[in-house]
C-alpha cells in the first residue's frame, strides 16, 4: 500500500488514538476491555458522564476513518477519491444502523434494550478500529509481498470482534429481555454479518 494521502490519513488517526493515550486512557482501555469481556462494558455503562461521550466522540472518529482505510486496502493503489467513498459510504452503514436501532427499539417499546445494542455494537467496531492502528501502519510501510499476511490478520481480528458482538447482542436480546431468536438472528444477518460478508468478499474476489 503506497500514497502520501494513506500516511496522512494514519497520522491523523496516531494523533486522535494519542488523545485517548493521554487524556482519556483509563475509559479508552475499559472500552476496548468491554468488546470482549461484559463485566468491563457494564462498568463503562455505570461510569457514563461527560468524559466517557468525549471518549464515545473520539473512537466514533477513529473508528471511521480505520474502518475505512482497512477496507481500502482491497485497492492496490491507495486513492483520496475512492477513500473518501468508502468514509461516505461507511458514516451512512453506520448512522442507518443507529437510526434501525432507535426505530425498532421505539416500535417494540425496548427504549432500554435499543441503547444497549447500539453500545454493544458499536464498542466492537470502535476497539476494532483502536486494534488494527498498528497492522494499518505495517501494511503501510512493509514490501506488497508481506502484506497480504497483515491484511489476513486484520480480517481474522474483524472476525473475532463481530463474534463477541454477535455474542454480546444474542445474550443480552435473549436473557436480558425475553426477545424470540429468531428477531435476533434477522438483525445480526441485515446489519451486522451482511456488512462483514460484503467487506470480506472484496478482499478475496
Amino acid at each position: 500500500m503506497s500514497g502520501d494521502g494513506f500516511f496522512i490519513l494514519l497520522t491523523i488517526s496516531f494523533f486522535l488514538i494519542g488523545i485517548l493515550r493521554a487524556y482519556y486512557w483509563n475509559y479508552a482501555s475499559l472500552l476496548v476491555l468491554g468488546s470482549i469481556q461484559y463485566r468491563y462494558a457494564s462498568q463503562y455503562l455505570r461510569l457514563e458522564n461527560a468524559l466517557t461521550q468525549r471518549v464515545s466522540w473520539i473512537t466514533f472518529m477513529i473508528m471511521i476513518l480505520n474502518i475505512s482505510l482497512f477496507i481500502n486496502l482491497q485497492e492496490n493503489v491507495f486513492s483520496l477519491n475512492h477513500f473518501f467513498k468508502i468514509l461516505l459510504y461507511s458514516i451512512i452503514y453506520f448512522t442507518v444502523k443507529f437510526l434501525v436501532i432507535l426505530f425498532l427499539g421505539n416500535v417494540f417499546l425496548k427504549k432500554e434494550l435499543a441503547k444497549l445494542t447500539v453500545f454493544f455494537s458499536f464498542i466492537s467496531d470502535r476497539s476494532f478500529a483502536i486494534i488494527i492502528f498498528p497492522f494499518l501502519v505495517f501494511v503501510y510501510f512493509v514490501p506488497y509481498n508481506l502484506d497480504i499476511y497483515f491484511i489476513y490478520i486484520l480480517i481474522i481480528l474483524f472476525f473475532i470482534f463481530l463474534s463477541f458482538k454477535i455474542y454480546s447482542i444474542y445474550k443480552i436480546g435473549t436473557n436480558s429481555f425475553g426477545l424470540i431468536p429468531l428477531y435476533i438472528f434477522l438483525y445480526l444477518c441485515v446489519l451486522e454479518i451482511f456488512p462483514f460478508v460484503l467487506v470480506a468478499k472484496g478482499f478475496f474476489y
